[in-house]
């Protein structure tokens, strides 16, 4: 029963009621309804092609099902002698109904649940592929007789029909409303491929497997383009820039030199030419706050800034650590196209960079050209200078923890 198909409220109500507790063949009924949505929740799967067609295997924490009724005994175990209708039914309703995958962008639909069970906390045979595939088919569960629901996993095998042959694969497993967050574990081989794994957040949706040059290219430019638009630190360094400007040509020396540092640093960290400690990236976005801070200060105590390019390409070199932190989880959707795709992001940047100076520029030139022109940009660069500040302070919290890696 879901009690989203209850139209008025009373009724979905008693849908909740119902889903709670029902009482049936001396076993009690819980439904996830009754439970709070986690925060967490992580998903192991395996997907191999075949000639075939593609086989899936999924591993789920139980207490993460909602919409589904489990029997149990004395309100807390599971009822395994009655269980397996209720484990098809989550199993369709979570993976099924939610899974979408296509093959050359066309959708697979022929997809069924041929296994699923319910295995403990302990159990460890989602190592690999073939344990995953030998656990799952079994028939012997081996169970101890009481089980607390909520501290078990489900494990399910889908079949996809797929067309035997090399081509795009996009999965898509429609689980984000399993928790708050869901991360999802995906170690995949497809026809003629050596196995990879993906570890991605459940709201990326639909990912690529094995994606054609220009299908790499193109995420990671808008990838790019998204970062530095969506990027606060980022664009108020730049607002920085382009509120003592007066002309284009006085901001070619100071963009240029920022562009080429970003893109050097950026390169360089992505191809593993930085450190790796986690004490890094908070001393990083330490440095930047601090690169905002600065530029502000001096646009209010130097009207007529000069040289600013030698500034702007130390800050630079901080930036482009702090884009390679957004790009480093992302590269394992790169496929076999690492350098194509580092490149695209650092294009999508300075896309995003040149559409900011478009927008920004003109108007900083306008009001360059009023009586309180001076004002704004002193009342401006302060408000910025505010902001950084206390971007300092919360970063400096955290940073200062790892000052003995630093120091040592």
């Amino acid at each position: 029963m879901r009690c989203s198909q209850t139209p008025s409220s009373i009724g979905r109500l008693l849908c909740r009621l119902v889903l709670a507790v029902t009482l049936s063949n001396g076993g009690l009924y819980v439904g996830a309804q009754a439970h709070e949505i986690p925060n967490d929740v992580k998903v192991q799967s395996f997907l191999k092609q075949e000639e075939q067609g593609i086989t899936l295997f999924i591993r789920v924490p139980l207490s993460s099902m909602k919409e589904v009724e489990f029997p149990l005994v004395n309100n807390l175990y599971l009822d395994i002698p009655n269980i397996k209708p209720s484990l098809q039914q989550a199993a369709e309703l979570w993976f099924v109904d939610n899974l979408k995958m296509t093959q050359d962008k066309q959708a697979l639909t022929q997809v069924s649940v041929k296994s699923a069970r319910i295995s403990l906390p302990s159990n460890r045979a989602f190592i690999s592929y073939e344990q995953a595939l030998t656990h799952v088919r079994s028939d012997q569960w081996d169970l101890p007789s009481q089980l607390v629901w909520n501290q078990q996993y489900l494990d399910v095998e889908i079949e996809v029909n797929a067309k035997n042959k090399d081509s795009n694969i996009e999965i898509d497993f429609g689980l984000q409303r399993l928790a708050h967050r869901v991360a999802i574990d995906l170690r995949f081989q497809l026809l003629n491929s050596d196995e990879r794994a993906f570890e991605f957040n459940a709201r990326e949706g639909a990912v690529l497997l094995n994606p054609s040059p220009w299908q790499a290219s193109w995420r990671f430019i808008q990838m790019g383009f998204m970062h530095i638009l969506s990027g606060t630190d980022h664009l108020l360094f730049i607002a920085c820039l382009i509120l003592t400007a007066t002309q284009w040509l006085s901001l070619v020396g100071v963009i240029t030199s920022f562009t080429v540092a970003h893109s050097l640093t950026l390169i360089a960290a992505a191809m593993g030419y930085a450190p790796s400690g986690l004490w890094f990236m908070p001393w990083v976005e330490l440095a930047i706050a601090f690169s905002i801070l600065y530029m502000a200060l001096e646009n209010i105590w130097r009207a007529d800034v000069h040289r600013r390019w030698l500034v702007c390409t130390l800050f630079g070199l901080i930036h482009g650590f702090g884009f390679s932190f957004a790009l480093h989880e992302s590269m394992q959707f790169a496929g076999t196209h690492h350098v194509l795709s580092l490149l695209s992001f650092n294009l999508g940047v300075e896309a995003g960079q040149l559409l900011v100076l478009l927008l920004g520029v003109p108007v900083a030139m306008w009001l360059a050209t009023k009586a309180y022109a001076r004002v704004l940009t002193i009342v401006l660069s302060a408000l910025i200078a505010h902001l950084a500040w206390h971007w300092m302070e919360e970063r400096w919290d955290v940073a200062a923890k790892f000052l003995p890696n630093v120091l040592f």
